[in-house]
């Protein structure tokens, strides 16, 4: 079993190492512009979002989530994304829509991160730990997995488009298959977001305060 999820993989990325490349790129990218976004930032603009941050994080300890409106918020939010990216890889003209969007989360992460740590010095670390890090192990990868095969099936297109020859339905299959997989990531990326990041959130606030 292992020696044949190598062997897919190895095979995914020696055909596609493209469309691999692109799409980590313009994530890259968005982290860049996202961290150099914060240091763009008013002074009073900061100031703002800081003291939110600080009201927040002191009333931390108190807040009481909802926990089943908060899943359906999130779950609503991760996989209107995915799904997003999955209609776009069905059509020639989302390529461009499809890094877009790998470009938005990029910049989003990269902004919060930076804001977090430059704002909060000490505690930033700590902070961007517990409220971004335990999602993002399995939302990122889902992600740039699933802009990958949603670029790379766009690209099949582009290349039936121009040769009747080539074959669609066989990577149609792979390629909602694939999806479906990373969309249930994204579902349980939600749920470590619900029922695990605002532990973690109190137990940062409780060091940082």
């Amino acid at each position: 079993m292992v020696y044949r999820f190598r062997k897919f993989w190895a095979n995914s990325i020696r055909q596609s190492w493209p469309a691999y490349l692109m799409v980590l790129l313009i994530f890259i990218a968005g982290l860049t512009a996202g961290a150099i976004g914060v240091h763009k930032l008013e002074v009073s603009q900061a100031q703002e979002l800081g003291a939110y941050l600080d009201r927040f994080m002191r009333q931390a300890g108190m807040i009481e989530v909802d926990q089943v409106k908060a899943l359906k918020t999130a779950l609503y939010n991760d996989i209107a994304v995915i799904l997003a990216i999955y209609l776009l890889g069905l059509t020639i003209v989302g390529i461009p829509l499809i890094l877009g969007i790998v470009f938005a989360r990029g910049f989003a992460l990269g902004f919060t991160v930076a804001f977090l740590t430059g704002e909060k010095i000490a505690g930033g670390p700590a902070l961007a730990f517990a409220a971004v890090l335990p999602p993002n192990i399995l939302l990122i990868p889902a992600l740039l997995m699933g802009g990958v095969a949603s670029l790379s099936f766009a690209l099949l297109l582009v290349k039936r488009f121009n040769n009747s020859k080539v074959l669609v339905w066989p990577s149609f299959i792979a390629y909602s298959s694939l999806m479906l997989i990373v969309a249930v990531c994204s579902a349980a990326a939600s749920l470590i977001e619900v029922y695990f990041t605002p532990f973690l959130i109190k137990v940062a606030a409780n060091f940082i305060f």
